[in-house]
């Protein structure tokens, strides 16, 4: 019999590519780490790594066990949850993985919910680009990843759950408008600090003001929207933004919302997860509540 543990060590030094980072990500020594991977390597008749000084990477044995292997612990830890939930105990850890303003502004009051409802889960969230959040749900490194303006991806499926509004916003000190109501013709030569055109949400404002045929006085590019802010804030120029992302800073009449007539942006925001994704009683619960408890107000 090959211990669980074994296996949980293999991929953590699959991931990772290092036996130092493997050993403290589960708390044991490096030693302790070559141990288990000469014992997996011995019951499977096989070598797992190739080994050099720069780096460690499966072989082609390794990648065909790393799949399995994955399997294994997933099914074991959905075992174990299922047992506490069984005995009416939501357990287990749920790993998510968010772009910034998602996890920041969006998920942020689910969590809360969710953890004050059932304290017994245990909920990991980190933040990454839109490439890396896909590769971690292909790899099955994290449950779910929250994007906006999903796309189609081999290993992933996605459901949208929200349509966020896009909002004009300006400084309350620095005016680049007098009134609250404009026609999208008047944003043409306007100073402006958008969201980074590389970025989904960004490519989208940039594509639809090109459609109509909208020039603006691009000052500054960002893709950290707390970056923009601060810009908008300071005067640098005007933005568009999610919502949810500005309602703070509207209720604190640091920025205004410009209404403008003729100016429809929705972002589509989405959870992704495995299409081979066994879902647990918790992390369904989640997945359940992000559709239903979702509010851009909030």
């Amino acid at each position: 019999m090959i211990n669980l543990f074994f296996i949980k060590t293999f991929i953590s030094v699959a991931q990772t590519g290092s036996f130092r980072l493997a050993a403290e990500k589960n708390n044991i020594t490096q030693p302790a780490v070559s141990q288990h991977i000469r014992l997996l390597e011995k019951r499977l008749r096989c070598v797992l790594f190739e080994r050099s000084s720069k780096k460690i990477t499966l072989t082609s044995d390794g990648l065909i066990f790393i799949s399995y292997a994955q399997q294994i612990l997933e099914l074991y830890e959905n075992a174990k949850t299922k047992i506490s939930e069984n005995n009416n105990q939501f357990t287990g850890d749920i790993h998510i993985i968010s772009i910034y303003t998602m996890g920041l502004y969006q998920l942020k009051p689910i969590m809360q919910h969710l953890l004050k409802k059932y304290p017994g889960i245990n909920i990991n969230l980190e933040y990454g680009y839109h490439d890396a959040i896909y590769e971690a749900i292909k790899k099955r490194t994290a449950d779910f990843g929250l994007v906006a303006y999903p796309k189609p991806m081999s290993g992933c499926m996605f459901k949208i759950f929200a349509e966020e509004e896009m909002v004009l916003v300006q400084s309350n000190k620095h005016h680049f408008f007098k009134k609250r109501n404009v026609q999208l013709k008047e944003l043409n030569g306007i100073s402006f600090v958008g969201l980074d055109s590389k970025t989904p949400t960004g490519a989208a404002i940039h594509q639809y003001l090109v459609s109509k045929d909208i020039q603006l006085n691009l000052i500054k590019e960002s893709e950290n929207i707390e970056t923009i802010k601060n810009a908008v804030d300071v005067g640098i120029g005007c933005s568009i933004l999610p919502k949810s992302t500005v309602l703070q800073e509207v209720k604190n009449k640091t920025f205004d919302i410009i209404q403008v007539k003729g100016l429809d942006i929705k972002r589509p925001l989405a959870i992704l997860y495995s299409n081979k994704k066994i879902f647990s009683k918790s992390t369904r619960l989640f997945y359940e509540m992000i559709h239903k408890d979702y509010s851009p107000s909030k």
